[in-house]
């Protein structure tokens, strides 16, 4: 057991959402699309709920899971998860759960109208929801919701498996590129910790995730849309099969030399996904997409990443990426046309 002295979570707090938790069963759910973060924060919070307090759980995400890596990753490592179109039946659960997300962000499956019992989060902004939320820990300044959980396990004195440890690596390693992308001290304390606990042989199975033609065909034709400016990158992907794929076309584009912000945006089932990324030291994603997304839409992020979905219902579509790509190039700066970058 780890003391108060060691770790910023005293017993009272730990109490405290033992308390909140209730008798069980608990509801888990993280935000729609879950990357590798809220996979393994999610299980991760289930493991501390049954190892401390012998109270089950159900894991419960909305969207889907296609990037070949994430895919491998919940089959691999954090089956326990479910995927449900409707949120229905809340009273069933003791207390709702949301992790690697907020009420009102937007980007999950629990209704407008129901509060959570807990909320553990990293994102950016913190909504105005949770001062009503009975137990939350949102601190933007975390890299990864997996290091905040990861504390309330040492809190608990529960040394994660070697399952559970890989995906929380992961997880932490993804959302912080290895350390180099707004990684807290906190960050690189559970970095180094759970290096030493992980499965290399899975860990290597999810990073070399097989990838299909219609995965190549697709990064094609992101690429052939993308249109280099001064400093932006801008990628309008049109129709996507996944609605992940802004996301990874952005992570690949910020790379470029020249670019110290990137725009990705495509339509997926009806909604506008958008993803942005800027360069370490550059431009905060998190505050840059709040100024780039249009109402009804939703966003969040911090440091080098964010994202946000626009509904479709009663929009003009190309009006609607016209709109958002002008508000992106004028907060950049960018005052003549892009040329294309391939």
């Amino acid at each position: 057991m780890i003391s108060s002295q060691d770790h910023p979570l005293d017993q009272n707090r730990l109490s405290r959402l033992r308390i909140i938790v209730g008798s069980g069963p608990a509801l888990i759910l993280t935000h729609d699309n879950p990357d590798p973060d809220a996979l393994a924060s999610g299980k991760a919070f289930a493991t501390l709920l049954k190892s401390a307090w012998n109270i089950t759980s159900r894991l419960l995400y909305g969207g889907t899971v296609q990037r070949a890596e994430n895919h491998v990753m919940l089959n691999l490592l954090t089956p326990e998860w479910e995927h449900i179109d409707v949120l229905t039946e809340l009273d069933q659960y003791s207390a709702v759960i949301l992790v690697d997300t907020q009420p009102g962000a937007g980007n999950n499956r629990l209704p407008n109208t129901h509060t959570p019992e807990i909320v553990i989060d990293h994102h950016h902004p913190i909504r105005k929801k949770i001062g009503v939320v009975p137990f939350s820990d949102v601190q933007p300044d975390i890299g990864a919701t997996v290091t905040l959980v990861n504390q309330y396990l040492e809190a608990a004195g529960i040394v994660p498996d070697s399952d559970l440890a890989t995906a929380m690596f992961y997880g932490l390693k993804t959302d912080t590129r290895g350390l180099s992308r707004g990684a807290s001290p906190a960050d690189k304390a559970a970095y180094l910790k759970l290096l030493h606990l992980i499965d290399y042989m899975k860990l290597n199975q999810i990073e070399q995730a097989g990838l299909s033609q219609t995965y190549f065909r697709a990064f094609s034709r992101g690429l052939q849309a993308s249109l280099l400016y001064t400093q932006s990158v801008v990628a309008d992907l049109g129709a996507m099969l996944r609605p992940d794929l802004a996301a990874e076309m952005a992570d690949l584009l910020i790379r470029l030399d020249e670019a110290q912000a990137v725009l990705c945006l495509g339509i997926h089932d009806q909604t506008l996904h958008l993803s942005i990324r800027t360069k370490l030291l550059g431009q905060d994603a998190g505050l840059l997409i709040q100024q780039v997304i249009v109402p009804p839409g939703r966003a969040g992020g911090h440091g080098t990443m964010a994202g946000g979905q626009v509904p479709l219902a009663r929009q003009e579509k190309n009006l609607l990426v016209n709109e958002i790509i002008r508000r992106f190039l004028e907060v950049m700066g960018e005052k003549g046309g892009g040329k294309p970058l391939c």
